[in-house]
């Protein structure tokens, strides 16, 4: 009945879970990944490239199957981060079981975890998704297959629980944090003794899980040294501490108590926890409070907290040293770093408070308390209703932003639907607007990389007869040259300037400083032609077309002439006007 109800709670999450996916869409890193698997064929290779620091060669997989189903399949995605939700759930529910069997306590427990807003940034967002999504499901199967092969000695559990480890590393070096974990297990719960003692005996009794354990770490960490680029760096003290105090003393503590209740939104769709001061001051109360209950009223409770702190310490290093010196103690507020602390709480939640099957050693009820009064079960029902729910209030207020705030979902819609109806078209290669992709992704935030993604029909050519733009809401638009310099006025009424096949050089109002520029050649032609157009150091060989019409040119450099030559025998141009600036919106293409 336990185990039915728990598969209820489970349903019911990922109902939520489906809620908060479905309507959102793709983000920053997911349009990188996704461009990096539609420009390389599946292999080893592809596989084993890092990204960002991290070895990912499952997540890899993951990301070409959505590339390869079609453009920016967003159902696919969030059907196999569902997927990975619901297996990572499953083995949370067995883990409970099997460390404390299958008890209405233990579906407390899972409805903490179920309910926690930790883990739904790395849910939400795809490419952290393809990281931690996984590393949930390692964590919980390897510490049940654990304590089942510390309860027995059975092979196929030690098998289990060091495969479900590599399994975890096939998609984020972070699976790294659950050696430590099962390495705690083993010496704080299943011997006894000094340290000195429990040591010598886990490595005597256990040393073929020490001999696995080194073969798979060792070899795992001489590949990803070696052959990952380490975004490691110096960091200052001052910061050190500034992470200390949001990551771990603002952002984890609101939320192990349902918050963070209000949120920061300082990168759309992302937001960063901004619990009020009066409700984390109580957050922490509350904290301490459970702690001080658990220890007054059993043995052997301290152990539990001191792995949940172990590994808090393990997760602010691993932010301190890779980002925190780039974005400052802020960085500690975004729930994506926290997101495998949720899966450490809900275990550490059932050491404390729930005995251990099997273990040597394990927290107890005190046979004389040292607080008499209990809290009664309606007082703990309460609690568990309100930590729950409030987790569910926070989550869904977060996955808000991302159903309403994330531009590029509307840009990338608007420019797929465009590039479909307009078949063929020369686009101008622009950076996007910041809040479509940030500056911080360059050189990768520009309209090639991503309309690369919807169609294979559209050219970047350097110079074209019907150039368009990328408007800032992913429309296509014909292109209209922005303020710069122009040629000046030509000395032919009703033409301008005369080109014949000799060529000409066109004065411009002024001197166009070193850049890439996009010129608009206003010309009349007698006939099509080839033509060659000369500016600095650069030139472009075109074409033009018979009658009135525009070419425009993209020149990189500074000059303050436009020579425009190599025209057919025969050929006369008249230049009304040349335009060098910058391409902008002009209207609908016609």
């Amino acid at each position: 009945m336990v185990l039915g109800a728990g598969v209820v709670l489970i349903l019911c999450q990922l109902a939520f879970r489906a809620w908060a996916m479905y309507p959102s869409w793709f983000f920053l890193d997911d349009y990188n990944l996704l461009h990096d698997a539609t420009r390389r064929p599946l292999s080893l290779n592809y596989l084993l490239t890092p990204y960002n620091g991290h070895l990912m060669p499952g997540g890899r997989m993951l990301v070409w199957l959505v590339a390869d189903s079609g453009p920016l399949n967003w159902a696919l995605a969030a059907t196999l981060t569902l997927t990975l939700q619901a297996t990572a759930s499953l083995a949370a529910l067995w883990m409970l079981a099997t460390l404390f069997g299958a008890r209405w306590p233990t579906l407390a427990l899972l409805a903490v975890y179920l309910t926690s807003v930790l883990t739904l940034p790395a849910t939400i967002w795809w490419a952290a998704a393809l990281n931690l999504v996984p590393l949930q499901v390692a964590f919980f199967f390897a510490v049940g297959a654990w304590v089942r092969y510390l309860r027995g000695r059975r092979t196929v559990w030690l098998i289990g629980t060091v495969g479900t480890v590599a399994f975890g590393l096939l998609f984020d070096v972070k699976s790294l944090l659950i050696v430590p974990v099962l390495a705690f297990f083993a010496l704080a719960y299943f011997a006894r003794g000094s340290v000195r003692d429990r040591i010598v005996t886990v490595a005597r009794r256990d040393w073929p899980a020490l001999l696995l354990a080194t073969l798979l770490l060792g070899g795992y960490a001489a590949y990803y040294l070696t052959q990952v680029e380490q975004p490691l760096g110096h960091t200052r003290l001052s910061v050190v501490a500034d992470v200390a105090n949001t990551m771990l003393g603002t952002a984890f503590m609101s939320a192990v108590v349902g918050g963070p209740w209000r949120w920061s939104v300082l990168a759309a769709p992302t937001a960063y926890a901004d619990p009020p001061d009066w409700a984390l001051h109580l957050a922490w109360v509350a904290v301490v409070l459970v702690i001080l209950y658990g220890v007054l009223r059993r043995r052997r409770t301290l152990r539990a907290w001191a792995l949940l702190g172990g590994y808090l310490v393990g997760l602010m290093t691993l932010l301190v040293v890779s980002r925190a010196e780039s974005f400052g103690g802020v960085i500690g507020l975004e729930y994506r770093y926290l997101t495998d602390a949720a899966c450490v709480v809900t275990l550490c939640l059932g050491l404390a408070f729930l005995p251990l099957r099997g273990s040597v050693e394990s927290s107890a009820a005190r046979t004389e308390p040292l607080l008499r009064v209990a809290v009664p079960t309606t007082g703990l029902a309460a609690l568990l209703v309100f930590v729950c729910g409030s987790g569910l209030i926070s989550s869904a207020v977060y996955a808000g932003y991302w159903h309403s705030d994330n531009v590029s979902d509307a840009y990338m819609h608007n420019l797929a639907d465009d590039l479909e109806s307009q078949g063929a078209v020369d686009l101008a290669d622009q950076q996007v607007s910041e809040d479509v992709m940030s500056h911080l992704a360059a050189p990768n935030n520009t309209v090639r990389r991503l309309s690369s993604l919807l169609s294979d029909q559209v050219a970047f050519p350097k110079s074209s007869g019907r150039l368009a733009v990328v408007a800032p809401d992913g429309s296509v638009q014909r292109a209209l040259i922005g303020p710069g310099v122009v040629s000046r006025p030509g000395p032919r009424q009703d033409c301008g300037w005369l080109v014949d096949e000799r060529g000409r050089d066109i004065p411009l109002t002024g001197r166009a400083f070193p850049w890439v520029w996009w010129a608009r050649i206003g010309y009349l032609a007698s006939q099509n032609s080839a033509v060659r157009i000369s500016a600095g150091s650069d030139h472009v060989d075109a074409n033009v077309q018979a009658g009135l019409n525009s070419l425009y040119v993209r020149l990189d450099g500074t000059f303050d002439t436009v020579r425009i030559d190599g025209l057919d025998n025969g050929t006369t141009l008249c230049v009304d006007t040349i335009e060098v600036g910058q391409p902008a919106p002009g209207g609908r293409l016609p």
